[in-house]
């Protein structure tokens, strides 16, 4: 122990003596000099670059803290924290810890450096890479831009969902928004399996479409037009929508919109990965369908002032569709309404609202969905029963879910739904037949 700690000592004053007695230029000279018989490149990733932050920097710290645990030199020292803006634990390096990265077959050799500049009083911290000179090409093109690639799926997985809203008063969102911890899911969503399958898909196929987008010349959003009547599910299709994707929500109430210029602002400052929900569309503002000639009725528009300026439906069209939509990336945009009909078809053509899905009443297959995840329950004596009744009347599945959410027995539970839907179907027997359209998605119309 003793000869141990003498030879560390004797190391440190030779260490000294080099840096005291011999110059700057012949320590550089000897760098140099040893630099050519060695096979390893060192490659040095500062904190900042050119005055700015080092984008590459932060993606290290997100991409070595990630493979913490999942490499066979696993660092002496690993830092952990956690914020409110993240879901899980974030690992790094401490200060000196080095980690070993494999990437193609070959050895990435990193460690993590910090030095106090006092005459600065700041911190400098850099990464340093050693890898093989026959690397070198590969560590350009495709190690380092892999690297940032998959910091960005990290940092995109593990955020937490925001929720931002302009009903303060002003033309602007709220300042950080407020966390989304809404519990529904594609998974818990009750909505025709076939229908919510290829909402997936769609979802699905735009995340991972960046390139194609690209390659075709358009912005990387999407438009989604969800209508039907009140309580079929719209707004938990968005939650589900916003927990699939990790997209933060920015709920846009089109009547606290004081004018045009100001809904270009709000759209720019808009976050990527993000969705925009308008919803009520044809009760937020006068942009009812012209084609058709409708006018709002005295219930559905916001009352304003004569010299009150409001959104208008020119402005709102160049917002989602025009120059000011190339501004983000992964954005998708979401319009709700109780009635199709009165929006302006130039609101519903492709590259607006890509898609329009019909959220119609409860079907037996919604109401068995329902009963697995309110009750536990996949079969009972008292479905053909339930089935019946719900090709008889109209009934939401946000009206079946609070009747079997009365009562947690089974069978109790779906006793009083019976009585429920038995009493809508002698009510309704006064009125004209019920005419319920199914769920479906279709594609959105060409240009107007």
């Amino acid at each position: 122990m003793g000869s141990s700690l003498s030879l560390i000592a004797s190391v440190a004053i030779l260490r000294s003596s080099i840096n005291d007695f011999v110059p700057q230029e012949m320590q550089s000279f000897l760098q140099e000099l040893a630099g050519r018989f060695t096979s390893e490149l060192t490659m040095v990733i500062s904190d900042s670059h050119e005055e700015s932050k080092n984008h590459l920097f932060h993606a290290l710290m997100m991409y070595l803290g990630s493979n913490a645990f999942s490499t066979p030199s696993v660092p002496r020292r690993i830092t952990v924290g956690k914020n409110e803006n993240i879901k899980a634990l974030a690992y790094g390096l401490d200060r000196n810890c080095k980690i070993v990265d494999t990437f193609l077959g070959a050895d990435m050799k990193w460690s993590y450096c910090s030095e106090f500049n006092s005459a600065l009083q700041y911190e400098m911290k850099w990464y340093e890479l050693r890898f093989h000179k026959r690397h070198a090409s590969m560590v350009r093109s495709k190690y380092l831009p892999y690297i940032i690639e998959m910091a960005k799926i990290i940092k995109d997985q593990n955020r937490v969902v925001k929720f931002h809203t302009t009903r303060g008063g002003r033309d602007g969102w709220n300042f950080k928004g407020i966390n989304l911890d809404h519990p529904m899911t594609f998974d818990t969503l009750a909505m025709d399996g076939n229908l919510k399958q290829k909402v997936i898909e769609d979802l699905d196929r735009f995340v991972r479409g960046k390139n194609y987008y690209r390659k075709i010349g358009k912005v990387w959003k999407r438009g989604y037009l969800l209508y039907g009547p009140p309580g079929t599910g719209k707004s938990s299709l968005i939650a589900a929508m916003a927990n699939h994707l990790n997209f933060d929500i920015y709920s846009l109430n089109l009547s606290a919109v004081s004018s045009d210029s100001s809904l270009e602002s709000l759209l720019l400052h808009m976050s990527n990965r993000s969705i925009l929900v308008v919803e009520d569309i044809d009760c937020s503002v006068e942009l009812q369908n012209r084609q058709a000639g409708d006018r709002p009725s005295d219930h559905d528009k916001t009352p304003r002032k004569p010299q009150e300026k409001a959104v208008t439906l020119s402005g709102l069209l160049n917002a989602i569709d025009g120059l000011l939509s190339c501004c983000g990336d992964e954005r998708v945009i979401v319009f709700t309404t109780n009635f199709k009909d009165r929006i302006d078809p130039a609101l519903l053509r492709a590259g607006r609202m890509d898609l329009h899905i019909n959220l119609s009443y409860c079907t037996f297959s919604t109401f068995k969905q329902l009963a697995e995840t309110y009750l536990d329950i996949c079969n009972h004596d008292l479905f053909p029963r339930i089935e019946k009744l719900i090709s008889e009347v109209q009934v939401s599945p946000a009206e079946v879910a609070g009747e079997l959410m009365k009562i947690r027995n089974p069978e109790t539970s779906l006793e009083g739904l019976c009585g429920f839907l038995e009493c809508k179907r002698e009510a309704g027997k006064s009125s004209a037949p019920p005419t319920s359209v199914p769920e479906s998605l279709e594609d959105a119309p060409g240009g107007v």
